[in-house]
């Protein structure tokens, strides 16, 4: 009785959900976004003069959605980006959008680019959700911070010795996830003494941008495992399993199963194992279903998926919102209807368990009730089940905060928080 008390109240705060969403989005008044190729975009920024604001998204990241809804919608947000530039929405899984998202170095989400139209080189990146205020400084800034990024790329060009130089660069670049973050980051790490590498402010880099674990770096890291962990603790665990798990990923990035490089993956499995790494399993595991969802070989993937269900569901009511939800996740691209009947059917079970559960988890319920909904839908399924799922779908992806306030004070306490966080002596990781 509880739950159902549960559900109900739930659809009371959908209803005054609705009504506050179609106050924002009925007017229409917040970003106009072109829906054309990405060569009419580049056209049409050409002939109207205007830079190009484009906002890289996925189909299952929550800030990109939180933009969407809450900041893109408003008037003020609207009235700066309508007269300023040309939109457009690019699904970085999709379609081109797929070729872009490598062209520009997009490696989070979401990521708001401002390109030259003339040359389609990106002036300006701005990485993660961003309230109203915040995202209309960051686009009238766009010019300036292009000029200061050459004037720090052509310092370091000059000048790669200088300790200062260096850190300024990197620090601009850490700051807006530029893929040339990487590049620079090694550079500097060859100039840091190696005995100091195990430090925090330097660690943090070595951990996001040494991806190759037969890297020089790499092998230090192996040899003075102890000194990482003591100072890093679980981060420094977790730097190893991360090189492995990127490599792996990497091998597995092939069209058919023949193209498969083994021999390098025995090399790594080798390795793991002189290393002591207890999580080859793993590995193995994680390179097998990334190999099968990139050759297309989704009924064999499903097999996996349902053994894995079978096995957290019995043991973890919140399975699916924990990790399962990533699994289902990798079938973007499945057309097999078969398949996604499958999936369905799976989420149904999530739902079930969840329903039985002692306490009612609704964070579980809402991404179960979305992915139901998706599924359903692509698989062809029509009739009552269909209505019920969207009905569903619709209740619960509208319970979003409710005051975009919050929104805003949780992001400026986010940004308060890293003022005293990672930083490199004599340097300021600004956006990090």
């Amino acid at each position: 009785m509880k739950k159902v008390l549960t559900i109900i109240t739930v659809y009371l705060i959908f209803l005054s959900q609705v009504q506050s969403a179609k106050a924002v989005n009925d007017g229409n008044e917040g970003i106009q976004f072109t829906h054309a190729t990405w060569k009419e975009v580049i056209a049409k920024a050409k002939s109207e003069n205007k830079i190009i604001f484009a906002d890289c998204y996925t189909t299952w990241c929550g800030p990109c959605k939180m933009l969407s809804k809450q900041v893109f919608p408003q008037k003020e947000v609207g009235d700066y980006f309508n007269a300023n530039f040309i939109n457009v929405k690019i699904d970085c899984e999709k379609g081109e959008g797929v070729d872009l998202k490598n062209k520009f170095g997009v490696s989070a989400f979401p990521t708001m680019l401002f390109i030259d139209p003339s040359n389609e080189k990106v002036l300006h990146r701005v990485v993660g959700f961003r309230p109203a205020e915040e995202l209309i400084k960051e686009a009238k800034g766009a010019p300036a911070e292009a000029k200061r990024a050459e004037a720090l790329a052509a310092a370091y060009q000059k000048n790669k010795k200088d300790l200062k130089t260096t850190e300024d660069y990197l620090s601009y670049l850490v700051k807006v996830s530029d893929p040339k973050a990487e590049e620079v980051a090694l550079h500097y790490l060859k100039m840091i003494p190696k005995t100091d590498w195990h430090k925090k402010e330097y660690f943090w880099l070595m951990s996001r941008y040494v991806k190759d674990p037969f890297s020089k770096e790499a092998a230090y890291f192996y040899k003075n495992k102890e000194k990482f962990i003591e100072g890093n603790g679980f981060q420094g665990e977790y730097f190893e399993s991360g090189m492995y798990y990127s490599y792996a990923g990497k091998l597995a990035e092939v069209d058919s199963k023949g193209e498969f490089d083994q021999k390098k993956f025995d090399k790594l499995i080798t390795l793991m194992e002189s290393n002591g790494y207890d999580g080859i399993e793993g590995i193995k595991d994680y390179t097998n279903r990334a190999l099968l969802i990139n050759v297309k070989d989704y009924s064999t993937y499903m097999d996996v998926v349902e053994e894995k269900f079978n096995k957290g569901l019995a043991t973890n009511s919140k399975y699916y919102s924990e990790s399962g939800f990533n699994l289902l996740n990798r079938l973007k691209d499945c057309q097999d209807k078969t398949c996604l009947e499958r999936a369905a059917k799976l989420v149904d079970d999530v739902v079930a368990t969840q329903m039985a559960a002692e306490e009612l988890d609704m964070f579980s319920l809402s991404i179960a009730y979305r992915d139901s909904y998706d599924f359903i839908k692509k698989a062809g399924i029509t009739g009552e089940r269909l209505t019920v799922a969207k009905a569903m779908s619709d209740l619960f992806d509208n319970i979003v905060p409710k005051h975009r306030a919050l929104l805003d004070k949780t992001y400026k306490e986010a940004q308060k928080a890293k003022d005293g966080g990672r930083s490199i002596p004599a340097m300021k990781m600004g956006g990090f």
